[in-house]
């Protein structure tokens, strides 16, 4: 099955050393910063920075300040940082990790911070002990286009920014998702996203692979329900 009207964007990734101990989970943090609203964020686990509207200044432990813009992405590793934005407008922006398990329940950062979608529990046993990589990428699908079936090698999560997609995975009914919502799945996974309306959608793929695996593979056939 061949993507059409399909346009894909890598924003940023990075190397982590290891996952953290114990299960794990995905969670979308979501910011809506007045102009000139300080965070200061203590460290944390490694994790990617997505602006979705607005400008966000990340300043980064003993670097210099980073700009972000509408559409734009940093993933960074586990040090003190603060965000700022330096613009007229609210800027509005996610926090993208993953989680030990034991965090779910634990006070955000921030009183404006809000958890935007978090995924199941993943089992640590079944996730190797090995650096993995963390990449951000955006999605588009035109009216009636689709990704084309295929498999990521690690856990991945999608978010909808925008629109809405169906998204068909193995062994399951397939599963629509509008904006702000969310779905995660386990490394190996056949599936294949759709555009479930008439308008553009648009989402968020987080995807986190161990070293070594395949990042993803395109499918010859559509995921059997």
């Amino acid at each position: 099955m061949l993507p059409h009207g399909e346009v894909i964007k890598k924003l940023d990734a990075g190397e982590v050393g290891s996952l953290p101990t114990g299960p794990v989970y995905i969670r979308f943090v979501r910011f809506m910063q007045p102009p000139g609203y300080v965070i200061n964020s203590k460290q944390h686990v490694p994790s990617v920075v997505y602006v979705d509207s607005g400008i966000q200044s990340l300043v980064l432990a003993g670097e210099s300040p980073v700009n972000l813009v509408a559409g734009q992405a940093k993933f960074h590793q586990s040090v003190t940082h603060q965000h700022l934005n330096p613009g007229s407008l609210q800027s509005v922006w996610y926090s993208i990790a993953v989680w030990p398990s034991s965090a779910r329940g634990q006070p955000l950062v921030d009183p404006i911070a809000r958890a935007a979608f978090e995924s199941v529990d993943f089992d640590r046993a079944a996730l190797p002990q090995v650096a993995y990589s963390e990449v951000l990428r955006q999605v588009s699908l035109a009216r009636g286009g689709t990704s084309g079936a295929h498999r990521f090698g690690g856990i991945a999560a999608f978010y909808v920014l925008s629109g809405s997609i169906s998204i068909k995975s193995a062994h399951r009914s397939s599963l629509v998702l509008g904006a702000g919502q969310g779905f995660a799945l386990v490394p190996g996974t056949d599936l294949q996203e759709t555009n479930a309306g008439t308008n553009p959608a648009i989402y968020l793929e987080y995807l986190v692979t161990p070293s070594g695996a395949d990042f993803e593979l395109p499918l010859s056939q559509p995921p059997a329900g």
